[in-house]
């Protein structure tokens, strides 16, 4: 034992004092990046000094380390993928990576990782690329502490196109068949999906802001067993995606300001088996959209000044909503069915009219969240334009006197007259 651990001691410190650094600059002996590539050795680190690059595509086939000073600048000139790695164990660090090219048959990225294990980018700025950071066929990467700007700005295309056009824009973070990742401490702005998941496992995305991209904050499928916490998702084009998908637990996120016609905090659709808990839906069109979402707990969530705080078809059963807030939205229930397959229970709802004379902290009458004029809308969208009129008014008050349309059995046998206070 004792001589396999000086084996191994030695080993290691051969391997170190072998490794060395490359130094790249625009006025040194060694001023491009692919000629320091061509002399590096698997653990040599490459140092790359401020300055502009512009050298096609860069293609990294040796486990190295891409070190920037002062942040270089790598220019894809609008025509090539400007970094392509192919080797493990590859670091990124300090470089702004731009201007990468464009195509409607390859996914061309300003960085990209491809059939990887142990690579890692962090604290870089991707500008202007039409992918952004692309990991492919990956394991145990680590993407941390990006800022990735692309060109979809939402205002500009409105203005100009009058309708977006998705497929002239890619992901900022987009990771297909992947396992055991991290995507932490990111803000992605202005690319067609900010974070993108398609069969990826075992995976968290944490501490990351994603805002103003043309399509999704966040947009996953297929993607079993992942964790997404403590995210901001903040004025994209139709909010967050989670499809097709089983054992997701979501956390502390924060889903506000995605306002529009097809606009959602979050949509579930087809999820099994998940966990929602301390998120916190603000100011959207719809808070949650669920279509056939199941065995799905959601509790102690806030729901506040939405539209639409929860729209769940009748597909979608045997989930929880427990110690949840319902504060000031528009409608806080909708559903598409007579029946009630799921479990409403010691919410919250600022709208509760009911008393508590035995002080235990419920009302001592259950709360009906879907009002008729809720039912409407759902069935027949075009009523909507008769919001907040005093015909709603008395229609809404009575079919809460005499429930004869709204679905008898959805209903909150124990609403709290308090908001629920959770740790924010």
């Amino acid at each position: 034992m004792k001589k396999s651990l000086a084996v191994l001691f030695f080993l290691s410190l051969s391997l170190a004092v072998s490794s060395k650094t490359i130094t790249v600059c625009p006025q040194c002996e060694i001023n491009s990046i692919k000629k320091a590539l061509q002399l590096a050795e698997d653990g040599d680190t490459i140092l790359i000094k401020k300055g502009l690059y512009r050298e096609g595509n860069i293609l990294v086939k040796k486990s190295v380390k891409l070190i920037g000073e002062g942040y270089p600048v790598i220019d894809g000139e609008k025509k090539y993928e400007v970094i392509t790695v192919k080797a493990n164990n590859v670091v990124v660090k300090g470089l702004v990576i731009q201007n990468s090219g464009k195509s409607d048959i390859e996914d061309i990225a300003g960085i990209k990782f491809f059939r990887t294990k142990n690579c890692r980018i962090e604290d870089c700025i991707l500008k202007n690329n039409f992918w952004g950071i692309y990991f492919a066929a990956s394991k145990n990467g680590v993407i941390k502490n990006n800022r990735i700007f692309g060109p979809a700005k939402l205002s500009y295309l409105k203005s100009a196109f009058g309708t977006r056009i998705e497929t002239n824009f890619g992901n900022g973070i987009h990771l297909w068949h992947c396992k055991n990742m991290l995507v932490e401490g990111n803000h992605v702005k202005n690319h067609r999906d900010g974070i993108y998941f398609e069969f990826v496992k075992n995976s968290t995305i944490i501490n990351n802001v994603s805002e103003e991209n043309l399509r999704y904050g966040l947009h996953f499928m297929f993607s079993h067993r992942d964790n997404y916490i403590n995210n901001t998702f903040r004025k994209n084009g139709a909010g967050v995606a989670v499809m097709y998908t089983k054992h997701v637990y979501m956390a502390r996120n924060r889903f506000e300001f995605n306002w529009g016609a097809s606009s959602y905090g979050i949509l579930l659709k087809e999820i099994y088996d998940s966990y929602m808990y301390h998120n916190i839906f603000y100011k959207n069109t719809t808070g949650i959209f669920a279509d056939n979402t199941n065995r799905t707990k959601i509790i102690e969530n806030d729901f506040i000044e939405n539209g639409w705080a929860v729209r769940i078809w009748a597909n979608s059963q045997d989930n929880l909503f427990k110690h949840n807030n319902f504060i000031a939205n528009t409608f806080n229930i909708v559903t598409n069915s007579f029946q009630n397959p799921n479990t409403y229970i010691e919410n919250y709802w600022s709208d509760y009219k009911g008393f508590d004379l035995n002080r235990d902290g419920y009302g001592d009458v259950p709360y009906r969240p879907v009002s008729l004029f809720g039912y409407f809308t759902e069935n027949y969208p075009q009523s909507i334009i008769l919001t907040r009129s005093f015909f709603i008014y008395l229609l809404d008050l009575t079919e809460r006197m005499f429930p004869m349309l709204i679905p008898s059995k959805l209903v909150d046998e124990k609403p709290l007259m308090r908001r629920y206070e959770w740790s924010r």
